[in-house]
């Protein structure tokens, strides 16, 4: 039973780290190329939104990378 339960875990945190690594790689683009979100105002700034989705896929990735990689410290 418990041999059951930490095979579950590990196959979790599987897909936390491939979830997380696929992230990071959404987060490469939006960072590199701005333009392609909309801009609210021309006086803002042309990268307001493209930066904060840019940082939240990156912060997104990275926690889940974190959170998979504790687990498998087992």
């Amino acid at each position: 039973m418990i041999k059951e339960t930490f095979d579950k875990m590990k196959k979790s945190s599987k897909y936390m780290i491939v979830t997380g690594i696929v992230f990071l790689i959404i987060s490469i683009p939006t960072f590199l190329d701005y333009n392609m979100f909309t801009r609210y105002n021309a006086n803002i700034g042309p990268n307001q939104i493209g930066s904060w989705v840019s940082f939240f896929f990156a912060f997104v990735g990275f926690v889940l990378l974190i959170m998979g990689f504790g687990q498998e410290d087992m």
